[in-house]
């Protein structure tokens, strides 16, 4: 609400990053979208000009002061997370599995067991894993949900 009343009201650039995941819920995994830093966005004004403006427009409690200084937030630092988002300003959270990426189970009777991911099905959202089961190496597939995904850090350098 207060990223779209600046951007409308005042014409201001207003930058709101926002991370999505997958949330397992009573009725099966749900995606949810929300601020990836909660109280906070970002606006590109002249802080002399538009302090008042921005102050008290509808959605925002203040502009944060550190060491009783307004603190201007670094280029470099918008960048690297303009980088990281789509064009809605959307990360998802967590990164994909890759085959032979090892990985936890997460539900069922072989809760934390660990498997090896050999095989993606997107189309199904299912993954097909290796897993040692008395000694042996079986085969077995799971929904993509049933596994654990590694989380995505959004501010690493891309190298």
């Amino acid at each position: 609400m207060a990223a779209n009343g600046l951007a409308t009201l005042h014409g201001l650039e207003v930058f709101c990053p926002q991370i999505r995941f997958r949330r397992k819920t009573v009725r099966g995994p749900v995606w949810f979208q929300e601020a990836m830093f909660p109280g906070y966005l970002f606006a590109r004004f002249d802080l002399y000009e538009l302090k008042r403006a921005v102050s008290f427009a509808p959605g925002v409690l203040t502009i944060p002061v550190f060491n009783e200084r307004y603190v201007p937030v670094p280029e470099a630092v918008i960048e690297a997370l303009r980088k990281e988002v789509d064009k809605e300003s959307v990360v998802d959270a967590v990164a994909p599995l890759e085959v032979g990426e090892e990985t936890t189970v997460l539900d069922g009777s072989l809760r934390g067991l660990k498997v090896k991911v050999i095989k993606l099905m997107p189309a199904q959202d299912r993954v097909a894993v290796l897993m040692e089961m008395l000694g042996t190496l079986v085969e077995a597939e799971f929904p993509s949900e049933a596994l654990e995904h590694r989380m995505k850090n959004p501010l690493r350098s891309k190298e």
